[in-house]
């Protein structure tokens, strides 16, 4: 199986598309990517390729990195004289070929099989290959990350303390190749959280109304059949308050992909919400506030108020029920805990992570939510009957931002 770091490392480094060459020109002038990712890359370690080469006298150099299940080492920055037409390897080739040994049956090259055979070139010390060529193993914490391949016009004969030089000089450059794949780590998480990120926002600012909305427009139709004008008017109003505030939501998330928190607070939007609960659903919401001096970051009062609302919403949606209750607690000396329970249905079984069986993902993210939160959130029946939804979390995130 590939080493995973190996496989990261070359996603980091070697874009260049399978089978095409990348543009070199005559000279000691390193390749350059002329599109797409991993140009930076080549940019921060051509300049020490050139710089090696120079200071070793050598006429041309190459770095080489292993390709996840293909044997031998694949060049990713090539430099120097010869360097023309390296796709998919052939860098030795391409020197044996300028070299006069190579035509010469008596050389030791070509009695002992060497000329243009890429995948003969030593891997696992610093040495000569033959007069002309010398490699340099790349590493990185003890673990080999490539190779550096030097050559030479005349037979290489290096002075005391060069090899030791070089060799140093591979440390340095495998130290970058291995601060390149934590580059592409870090970017690729921060990829992945800023995807979650969008779909939370996006789940809790648009799909709850849209679900609100289906409810309502569901009892319209019954109202409108039954030609009870009164109802029908309260629930068209509800649609249209709904659809007034979507688009207010829509509008935060395209100017700047940010929901809006109540300016008084977390403890404001919770008592409002309780206050507006029965008018909107037909549920009646107790709110207790156990905490006098409730102080959270901003940023953590948003992650908490999407939480307290998709768990109302799930109430409104799937519990049935006639009563709920919403608590607000201390949680040891320096953490909150929030408890919504009902009196419905309760859980058919233990919410699993993922999508549920209807293919929501309003559960998964709550649990994101918590965790980001540096807390937790339980789903467990409720005494008697219905559910509890129990969330806790500490007042200051890893970062310890400073409440309001």
């Amino acid at each position: 199986m590939p080493d995973p770091q190996v496989s990261a490392r070359h996603d980091a480094l070697d874009r260049v598309p399978a089978g095409r060459a990348p543009d070199v020109a005559s000279g000691p002038r390193p390749v350059r990517a002329g599109s797409g990712r991993g140009v930076d890359l080549r940019d921060a370690i051509a300049p020490m390729l050139d710089a090696v080469i120079h200071f070793a006298g050598a006429a041309a150099g190459a770095i080489r990195l292993s390709r996840p299940g293909r044997a031998g080492l694949t060049p990713v920055v090539v430099a120097g004289r010869g360097a023309q037409g390296v796709a998919g390897g052939g860098v030795l080739a391409q020197w044996c070929s300028q070299c006069s040994e190579s035509v010469d049956p008596a050389s030791a090259c070509v009695r002992n099989q060497l000329c243009g055979h890429d995948e003969r070139l030593p891997a696992s010390r610093l040495e000569s290959v033959c007069r002309h060529i010398l490699v340099v193993p790349l590493h990185h914490a003890g673990n080999q990350v490539g190779m550096l391949d030097l050559v030479f016009d005349a037979p290489c004969e290096l002075p005391p303390g060069m090899p030791a030089m070089l060799q140093a000089a591979g440390d340095l450059i495998g130290i970058s190749l291995e601060k390149a794949r934590l580059a592409d780590e870090v970017m690729r998480a921060t990829l992945m959280n800023e995807r979650q990120t969008m779909a939370g926002e996006i789940h809790d600012s648009l799909a709850q109304g849209l679900t609100y909305m289906r409810m309502r427009m569901s009892l319209l139709s019954d109202a409108i059949r039954q030609r009870d004008e009164l109802r029908a008017f309260k629930y068209w109003s509800d649609v249209d308050d709904s659809l007034t505030h979507a688009h207010a939501r829509l509008r935060e998330l395209i100017t700047c992909f940010r929901s809006r928190m109540d300016p008084q607070g977390l403890v404001h939007a919770l008592e409002d919400t309780a206050g507006r609960f029965l008018d909107r659903t037909g549920i009646e919401l107790e709110f207790v506030n156990r905490v006098r001096d409730f102080r959270l970051a901003p940023a953590r009062e948003v992650e908490v108020h999407h939480i307290v609302q998709e768990a109302l919403s799930n109430v409104t949606r799937h519990a049935r029920a006639r009563r709920a209750s919403m608590t607000l607690d201390r949680d040891g000396a320096d953490g909150y805990a929030i408890v919504i329970e009902d009196d419905g249905v309760g859980l058919s079984a233990a919410p699993a992570e993922g999508a549920d069986a209807s293919g929501h993902y309003g559960l998964s993210i709550m649990r994101e939510r918590a965790a980001r939160l540096g807390g937790g959130i339980r789903f467990e029946p409720a005494a008697g009957r219905g559910t509890r939804v129990c969330l806790h979390f500490p007042e200051h995130g890893p970062n310890r931002e400073e409440p309001r």
